[in-house]
């Protein structure tokens, strides 16, 4: 009995109206039921059966005035306002089911599936949850803005050093014309600049006040042609001797730079500076500000790169400031 009824169980599903009993045939039925969908063809018998099911227009014509009475039977405005008064707080109650329905859908409807370009953003009806999102900015353009802002500033610099300098040369020349000695006339010795060290043998004077961090000679892989000497930005850097401006401006690596050639053909190098003060081809004394020390083009924090260059070839700028009575904290 007990297997009987577990037979008969096995024998019946559950559909939506109820339970029904499997047919032994149902296999064969199912192979000949016709495929249903929106690509279904219709052959000429189903299309001759929807053109008779149409509604006849003269039916219609016929039936005009029970339409119209039908549609002047319509509940006016005044009963429509006194039945939504009668169950406003029904219609409240589904209001707010609605909102809160709405709130936890995802509404897949209004998500789109097209990739916005890149530096658009693409709006969507829904702000919850989260769906679309902009394609992430590009850093190649951020980088190019940086550029651009630093070669401003660097053409800026260039052109506040181009107008110190002409206001030196006509205070200097006004000072001469007075019968003041200036250090470009000769025979006078070194005149420092306030705050320069004080000049060692023959005149030549430290370029910046610091702490000696790095030395000529390899590093990390590679040559390191100068000395770094670490400063605070905004710390003057100063001529170590006379001589003629060669380069004032941007350079690879150095971010700014200033090249001075002295008069026994020594060329010094500063580098990384925030700012400079002297133009190309301007003469200057031992110890004069020429720049402050900064930390810009490939630092690794605010400091001077001090080379020396004798005969074409760098030197180990220590060795040569000690010859010259410095040396370097």
């Amino acid at each position: 009995m007990l297997e009987n009824a577990r037979r008969a169980g096995l024998d019946r599903v559950r559909g939506v109206g109820g339970i029904g009993v499997i047919p032994p045939d149902w296999r064969a039925k199912l192979q000949q039921r016709p495929a249903r969908g929106p690509r279904v063809l219709l052959d000429r018998r189903d299309v001759k059966e929807l053109l008779r099911r149409r509604p006849d227009p003269r039916d219609l014509w016929r039936r005009r005035a029970e339409l119209r009475a039908k549609w002047d039977k319509r509940p006016d405005r005044d009963k429509l306002l006194a039945l939504l008064r009668e169950h406003r707080v029904l219609l409240a109650w589904l209001v707010a089911i609605a909102v809160f329905a709405a709130g936890d859908a995802s509404l897949a409807g209004t998500i789109t599936d097209r990739t916005p370009d890149q530096e658009h953003a693409q709006r969507v009806a829904v702000a919850y949850p989260l769906q679309v999102q902009s394609t992430p900015s590009s850093v190649r353009r951020l980088l190019n803005a940086i550029d651009n802002g630093e070669r401003l500033r660097e053409q800026a610099v260039v052109a506040a050093a181009a107008r110190a300098t002409l206001e030196r040369a006509k205070a200097e020349a006004a000072a001469a014309a007075a019968g003041q000695w200036q250090p470009w006339m000769g025979g006078g010795g070194a005149t420092p600049m306030p705050g320069a060290t004080l000049p060692g043998i023959g005149g030549f004077f430290l370029p910046a006040h610091g702490t000696f961090t790095s030395g000529f000679g390899s590093r990390w892989g590679t040559f390191h042609a100068g000395i770094d000497i670490a400063a605070p930005i905004g710390t003057p850097i100063y001529a170590v001797a006379d001589g003629t401006v060669i380069d004032a401006g941007p350079a690879e690596g150095f971010g700014l730079w200033v090249r001075i050639r002295h008069d026994d053909g020594t060329i010094t190098v500063y580098g990384h500076m925030y700012d400079f003060f002297v133009s190309r081809g301007e003469r200057v004394p031992a110890g004069m500000q020429i720049a402050r020390v900064g930390n810009r083009g490939d630092s690794t924090g605010p400091h001077l790169h001090f080379e020396v260059i004798i005969g074409g070839q760098h030197v180990d700028p220590q060795p040569w400031l000690a010859l010259h009575g410095l040396t370097v904290g």
